[in-house]
């Protein structure tokens, strides 16, 4: 045996036996993600009638409610709000603004959906109020796609970044390979 110490740095890692394991599943993984990006959203296929939609709608604007903690009076003062509603201007016979909702129209819309269906202007109002995107996930999944939150799109936006990226490095070997 040799006399010699050995010098082992102790900033030195240790070797992570995992490691394979652990870049396979990543490999797989956006194997699989690429997959399904060139595939698109899956189709839908139709609803059997108008009254099933609205009631789907319906239950949307309650879970945005629910969600943002705000009594449906709150919802029919800032829905009122948005519109810059008011009874003043809706007793005018000018015709500058629609009678303002009530309590009594905004419970039909959310109980009778199918006799009282919603109408679609309200689901601006609505989205900017409870500051929740569940009646908008209820018209794009009916297409069969998603609705990307902030977080979403910056995730996406880091991906093609990094897809970029081994496409830049694929090239560079490609031209020290030609020399």
């Amino acid at each position: 045996m040799s006399k010699r110490k050995q010098k082992i740095d102790p900033k030195q890692m240790e070797f992570d036996w995992d490691f394979p394991s652990k870049l396979e599943k990543v490999l797989h993984d956006r194997k699989t993600i690429q997959e399904n990006v060139a595939a698109g959203p899956p189709k839908k296929e139709k609803t059997e009638n108008e009254y099933d939609l609205c009631v789907l709608l319906a239950a949307g604007v309650k879970k945005a409610v629910n969600k943002s903690g705000l009594s449906r009076d709150q919802v029919v003062d800032g829905i009122n709000a948005y519109f810059g509603r008011n009874q003043e201007d809706a007793n005018k016979d000018e015709g500058i603004c629609r009678k303002p909702l009530t309590l009594h129209m905004l419970n039909n819309y959310l109980s009778k959906p199918a006799d009282c269906p919603m109408p679609a202007y309200y689901f601006f109002a609505i989205h900017h109020i409870t500051k929740s995107l569940e009646p908008a996930k209820v018209l794009v999944e009916a297409e069969g796609a998603k609705i990307a939150t902030g977080s979403d799109i910056r995730q996406m936006a880091l991906g093609k970044l990094e897809e970029h990226i081994v496409e830049i490095n694929k090239l560079k070997k490609e031209i020290k390979c030609q020399r």
